[in-house]
């Protein structure tokens, strides 16, 4: 008879180290999952229902903000003016959400790392792995989205402002657009090519410790083509792991926005209203159920685009880093 597997053991092991098809990745991210899912929605839920509380505060701000802008007797700079705070309070809610996210991603990754190396699931490990590292971990993705706007703006500001010009000075309008719509559409080419060289910014900072540029530099070496065909080059595989993402984020998105809406026009909004209405501006009959089920929900769906990124960065050292 044998000995059963120690937690450190192959056999403990939920992901083969060896080189793994896109497919393959997929299945190993579902089977930790599976395998984990106790540890990783008892970790998500607290991280979720402040992701979702601080989201509502925000839109609750947002809400005050339109009023005060829709409203053409307050159209004075005292009240646009007194608008101002809301709009800070907003952006500053919406960041701490961004944060929490973040956290969420950083301890799922953790859960990973732990299926990796053959360990069992521990909550306590993977929250302690990001006590330690997700201050680096939310400066690291502040610094990605200040690059990515940044190059953003500045591939769209420079040709509007000189289509704006020329527009002025030839007196055609239409000047102005021929310049801004293909500056926005590269724009986006570029946001699309950053973020597949840079978005394996998390585990890297939540397994290897590296971060701010550093982390973004490691991210752009593990996703380098190597001069592989196109559909095998990792950031192409990288694209098909996000569309799955997102399609998952679009579904739970969807879920949640119909009965929203279906409720506020029950109660009285309407199109016209402007800002679409948050849970606290609902009743408290719907309001508290389905904030629940959409913490519940998330908690238990959304770990799973975590893990995905998580495992792929893996399977890119075992291919090309099999020394270390």
């Amino acid at each position: 008879m044998t000995d059963p597997p120690s937690p450190t053991s192959p056999g403990h092991a939920a992901v083969v180290h060896e080189p793994r098809s896109t497919g393959e990745v997929i299945s190993d991210a579902v089977s930790v999952l599976r395998r984990s899912f106790s540890v990783i929605f008892a970790v998500a839920v607290p991280f979720c229902a402040a992701d979702l509380l601080l989201r509502e505060v925000a839109q609750s701000f947002m809400l005050g903000l339109t009023a005060l802008l829709q409203d053409p007797d307050n159209a004075n700079f005292e009240n646009l003016a007194a608008a101002i705070p809301n709009l800070a309070a907003a952006v500053g809610f919406l960041s701490a959400s961004f944060c929490v996210q973040q956290l969420v991603s950083g301890v799922v990754t953790a859960v990973g790392e732990q299926a990796f190396l053959g360990q069992p699931a521990s909550a306590k490990a993977a929250l302690r792995r990001v006590l330690a590292r997700g201050g680096p971990l939310i400066v690291t993705s502040l610094v990605f989205m200040v690059a990515m706007l940044g190059a953003f703006s500045i591939i769209v500001a420079v040709p509007t402002a000189i289509g704006v010009v020329a527009a002025i000075a030839t007196g055609i309008p239409p000047l102005m657009l021929l310049a801004f719509i293909p500056a926005v559409i590269v724009g986006l080419a570029v946001l699309l090519i950053l973020t597949l060289r840079w978005s394996l910014y998390t585990p890297i900072v939540i397994t290897e410790g590296r971060w701010g540029f550093g982390a973004l530099r490691r991210s752009s070496a593990l996703t380098a083509s190597r001069g592989l065909p196109f559909a095998e080059t990792p950031r192409f595989r990288l694209s098909v792991l996000f569309l799955i993402a997102l399609a998952i984020s679009s579904v739970l998105q969807s879920l949640f926005v119909v009965p929203r809406l279906v409720v506020a026009v029950l109660t009285g909004w309407s199109f016209s209203d402007g800002a679409f209405p948050g849970l606290a501006q609902l009743p408290l009959w719907f309001a508290v159920p389905f904030g629940l089920i959409e913490v519940v929900t998330n908690a238990a769906v959304i770990p799973l685009s975590g893990l995905l990124v998580a495992l792929f960065m893996f399977d890119l050292r075992v291919r090309y880093e099999p020394s270390e």
